[in-house]
């Protein structure tokens, strides 16, 4: 088994590729099928933006999700220009885990991703 493709559910494509772009890094590889799929560059597996209908309603941390671990080098500059960028923090402060620091943030549709800077 191998997992080749995450696919990211987004009520709003448009906020969804400015959010996943601008404040996570990436950049899109192929948009020919948007407005419905957009392609994200990923060094992992392949990144799937896919348009739905409804935003996603999570009570990350209390229960349970899947949430996309994103490496950053520095996890206090991440949180601080993501908190200035007024993004959905999750954690106001640094959290520690036995992976290393972290902080949690919804992107527009509600889905959770943890910055996580690896130890």
């Amino acid at each position: 088994m191998a997992l080749r493709v995450i696919t990211v559910g987004v009520h709003d494509m448009d906020a969804a590729i400015t959010f996943y772009t601008k404040l996570l890094g990436f950049d899109v590889r192929d948009a020919s099928m948007a407005p419905h799929f957009v392609e994200l560059e990923s060094e992992g597996p392949t990144l799937l933006l896919a348009q739905c209908e409804q935003p996603a309603v999570s009570t990350y941390p209390a229960g349970a999700t899947i949430a996309l671990d994103v490496d950053t080098d520095d996890a206090a500059a991440a949180l601080e220009r993501f908190r200035a960028a007024g993004a959905d923090l999750v954690h106001d402060t640094l959290q520690d885990s036995p992976v290393g620091p972290y902080f949690g943030v919804r992107d527009p549709s509600g889905n959770v991703i943890e910055m996580v800077q690896f130890d």
